[in-house]
């Protein structure tokens, strides 16, 4: 059985693993976005899973699912400016949006010892 801690590492690794494997990075936008989306969730399911293993604590977690809903805020925006025809407001929130989630990453990554919940 797989231990709850080794789940958020190993989520968080699984993000990265399209480029380390070799595999075609998402070149179009479309295609960035699709991965921003997945990204997007993936967080919130770690941080949902810090949580639960009492590695971060419920206000941490709050923290993280309210930030992760405006970056899918921010994702369909990008979409919606993409599908109208304005690439440059849509790469613009799509590097927004992915320099939130490589941050919240960061933060999900680092030990947690004084903020864990009992």
């Amino acid at each position: 059985m797989i231990r709850k801690s080794l789940i958020v590492p190993w989520l968080l690794i699984v993000l990265s693993a399209c480029a380390s494997l070799g595999l075609a990075p998402a070149s179009t936008l479309e295609d960035r976005l699709a991965y921003a989306v997945s990204q997007n969730a993936a967080v919130r399911q770690a941080a949902a899973n810090s949580l639960n293993a009492k590695e971060i604590t419920l206000e941490d977690a709050q923290r993280v699912l309210a930030i992760t809903d405006q970056v899918r805020l921010s994702l369909d925006a990008a979409r919606m400016a993409s599908e109208s025809g304005d690439p440059q407001t849509a790469e613009g929130r799509l590097q927004l949006a992915t320099a939130i989630l490589i941050e919240i990453q960061n933060y999900l990554r680092k030990p947690h010892a004084d903020r864990r919940s009992d």
